[in-house]
């Protein structure tokens, strides 16, 4: 009985875990479908790992970075 119930338990464990698998590798992740959508243009943010130094584009078209 003990070893029917624990088969039982490690294998509702196994197919919830491929199932989460399953799932993230199926739904987009939100931050990768962000665009413009008056111009339908993807927009990128390129910052450096902590986020607080991101590049701006000027009103001359030239790279600019903001932040401390």
């Amino acid at each position: 009985m003990k070893a029917d119930l624990y088969s039982k338990v490690v294998l509702t464990i196994i197919a919830l875990s491929l199932s989460v698998i399953a799932i993230q590798l199926t739904v987009k992740d939100a931050s990768a479908q962000a665009y413009n959508s008056q111009s339908r243009v993807q927009l990128v943010a390129i910052c450096n790992p902590d986020g607080r130094n991101c590049v701006d584009i000027t009103s001359d078209y030239k790279m600019k970075v903001t932040g401390n």
